[in-house]
């Protein structure tokens, strides 16, 4: 890491240090993708795989300018820049655009890319047995500004099996200042966070709470997060922070729902535009409300009551 010059980088609009027992570099997995012993090894270590490489660029390619059309044709992209370079038109703020992936034309991209035969078999090969994905798909265009808070994906879908992995796809290239996946070293193995945090569900009410969300009467800050503050998670856990020198169109970053992750905040002009994908065994039960023709998601008949 000496050999690379890191430019200011900051997460939830705090700077984040870069000393070597600080902050470091993703683990490259390519050398025992065809060993599933020693990536199961890896995972249960590490809490990731980076796989940098694992699609086919351009078929990323095709994908991405297909949503970046699609942003253009409802005025998000600055109109002064090519389209594919996806540059944001002035007050763009972050979002979370779920109907893309179901786009009849950039979402059958996106689908054969995320669900299609390399990636399923991948998977079913690391899980031991036919694999499945949910329904859902996150889809993020995050625009410049402040990144997402460290957070576990468990408390959003762990109603169903607890082997679930996260694949993060990138769908363009994502050099330090655009914005990519920051990961805490070793947080899966955290007991603390994993008794308390880790053991709730986002969508229940406490009923002796004025129905306040189990995670906000706990006392945990935004929707989900740990804290808002990635340098002071990472100071209790212990860990360093991890990202990529640069992700790359192709690359696959996949991890459990224990690991506290966000990301880095933008600061580019540029849409980071990224795919958030599930998948577990087919023989595991999923969570009901990521899966269906119309999954539910969050909120509504997905709120259970508890007392808290």
């Amino acid at each position: 890491m000496s050999n690379v010059t890191i430019p200011k980088i900051t997460a939830g609009g705090i700077e984040l240090e870069t000393s070597p027992d600080r902050f470091g570099f993703l683990l490259d997995s390519n050398d025992a993708i065809e060993n599933v012993e020693e990536l199961h090894a890896r995972m249960e270590c590490d809490g990731y795989l980076y796989l940098p490489g694992f699609y086919d660029r351009e078929q990323v390619k095709e994908a991405r300018l297909a949503i970046c059309e699609l942003l253009s044709r409802h005025e998000l992209l600055d109109p002064n820049f090519p389209v594919e370079s996806a540059i944001a038109r002035q007050g763009e703020v972050n979002q979370m655009r779920p109907e893309i992936p179901n786009d009849p034309v950039c979402g059958k991209l996106i689908r054969n890319l995320i669900y299609g035969e390399k990636i399923m078999n991948f998977y079913t090969k690391f899980l031991g047995g036919e694999a499945t994905h949910f329904d859902f798909t996150w889809m993020r265009t995050i625009a410049p500004g402040i990144g997402s808070y460290p957070h576990c994906d468990v408390i959003f879908m762990g109603r169903g099996s607890k082997n679930l992995y996260t694949t993060w796809t990138p769908f363009g290239d994502v050099p330090l200042e655009v914005g990519g996946l920051l990961l805490i070293e070793g947080s899966h193995k955290d007991e603390e966070i994993r008794r308390n945090y880790s053991s709730m569900d986002i969508d229940t009410a406490c009923v002796n709470r004025n129905n306040e969300s189990e995670v906000k009467a706990a006392g945990y800050p935004s929707y989900g997060a740990i804290s808002l503050d990635f340098r002071a998670t990472r100071d209790r856990v212990g860990g360093r922070l991890l990202t990529a020198k640069e992700f790359k169109m192709g690359d696959m970053l996949m991890f459990n729902v224990y690991l506290v992750h966000g990301s880095l905040d933008n600061q580019s002009k540029e849409i980071r535009l990224s795919t958030d994908s599930r998948y577990q065994l087919a023989s595991e039960p999923l969570d009901e409300r990521w899966v269906g023709e119309n999954p539910p998601g969050h909120g509504g008949n997905s709120i259970k009551g508890l007392i808290c």
